[in-house]
């Protein structure tokens, strides 16, 4: 008995872990950091494999922020200091903010914040990686 539950638990670690994104081992760095923090906290809002729920589907995210600086701001400001710094409107489709994407720089440092928005381009907007980790400032696995 003892035996089976530890394989149910197991089993159900991976299940999850697969949906936050896969367990990849060749991931090193910003992109496992960036996984690890969307499945943690952001898969809530956006679901285990981006594809929405609360919050937004990410497939779009390049579509919405074609530069990552311009994501990471998003991510540090969340919806209600966005609304008040920037304006009623986000990313380069100027769709309305709505909402309540929590302030980012509450909960996460500026590395943590630029891990995500990666991790987010890479997997959920297809971005290829190198660029991406260019664009985002963040250092590449394979230097």
């Amino acid at each position: 008995m003892h035996v089976r539950q530890i394989t149910m638990i197991a089993v159900t670690l991976a299940v999850l872990a697969a949906g936050c994104g896969g367990t990849d081992a060749g991931s090193d760095g910003p992109l496992r950091a960036g996984r690890d923090i969307y499945g943690s906290i952001c898969s809530a809002c956006h679901g285990g494999a981006g594809q929405g729920g609360v919050g937004p589907a990410l497939d779009g995210v390049l579509e919405s922020f074609p530069a990552c600086s311009d994501h990471i701001e998003w991510v540090t400001l969340g919806s209600n200091r966005w609304r008040t710094e920037v304006g009623d409107t986000y990313g380069a489709t100027a769709k309305p903010v709505a909402g309540a994407m929590p302030e980012g720089a509450t909960i996460f440092t500026a590395g943590e914040i630029a891990s995500v928005a990666f991790f987010e381009r890479v997997q959920y907007g297809g971005q290829d990686e190198e660029e991406a980790a260019a664009d985002c400032g963040v250092p590449t696995a394979n230097p």
